[in-house]
C-alpha cells in the first residue's frame, strides 16, 4: 500500500518508535540535542505531543541504522552539523549519500559516477578520507569501439578508391587514412 499524502500526515512518538525501531527515551534525547526535532510541531514542555513529519521518520530510521552500524550519537551529530554548517544541507540524513565503513561517516560531494572523487568524513568534520580515480572501462570500450568503426570506414574507403581506379601509394594511404606521414614511421622504426 502506496501512501498518497503522507507529506500531510502527522506520527506521533509512540508510532515513529514502532516504526524505526527509536525508543521513545531516544526520539526525546534527540530533539532536546537538535539532533532530529519533530518538524510538525515540537515539544513545549513536559507531557507536550511531539509530531514528526514522513522526512522526519525518515531521518530517525537513518540514524538507527548508523546506530545498529556501530556509528556512535557523538559522530552522528558532528555529521550531522558537517553537512548543514559546511555543505549546505537543509535535511542531511535524508537527502545525503552516506556510507559508513562502521566507524566513520563518509560523503562526497561529487557525483558518485564520475571518474574522480573525493570522500571525507562527516564525522571528523570534512577530514578527507580518499580521493579515487575511478578507472572509467566503459569509456574506454566506448572509445576504442569508436576508432575501430572509424578504421572500418576509413578501409572501405580505401577499397571503394582501389575499386574504382583510384590506385594511391602505400605512404598516402597511411597519411590520408591513418594520419601517419614517412617522418613518423621512419621515428618509431628508430626507437624500435
Amino acid at each position: 500500500m502506496k501512501m498518497s499524502n503522507k507529506s500531510n500526515i502527522a506520527f506521533n512518538n509512540k508510532f515513529v518508535s514502532s516504526l524505526t525501531g527509536a525508543s521513545v527515551r531516544q526520539l526525546s534525547n534527540w530533539d532536546k540535542i537538535g539532533l532530529i526535532k519533530p518538524s510538525v510541531q515540537e515539544s513545549c514542555g513536559r507531557g507536550t505531543l511531539r509530531l514528526y513529519s514522513f522526512e522526519d521518520i525518515v531521518e530517525v530510521r537513518t540514524v538507527m541504522f548508523l546506530k545498529n552500524k556501530n556509528i556512535s550519537l557523538q559522530k552522528i551529530k558532528i555529521a550531522v552539523d558537517y553537512l548543514k554548517d559546511e555543505l549546505k544541507y537543509k535535511r542531511p540524513l535524508k537527502e545525503a549519500k552516506l556510507i559508513t565503513d562502521g566507524n566513520e561517516i563518509i560523503i562526497t560531494t561529487e557525483d558518485v559516477n564520475s571518474v574522480y572523487s573525493r570522500w571525507v568524513s562527516a564525522s571528523q568534520y570534512g577530514q578527507i578520507i580518499f580521493d579515487l580515480t575511478v578507472v572509467p572501462l566503459g569509456i574506454f570500450v566506448e572509445e576504442i569501439e569508436n576508432k575501430f568503426l572509424k578504421y572500418e570506414k576509413r578501409l572501405e574507403k580505401g577499397e571503394k578508391e582501389y575499386k574504382e581506379g583510384k590506385t594511391v601509394s602505400l605512404d598516402s594511404v597511411r597519411e590520408k587514412y591513418f594520419g601517419l606521414s614517412n617522418r613518423s614511421i621512419k621515428r618509431r622504426n628508430k626507437r624500435s
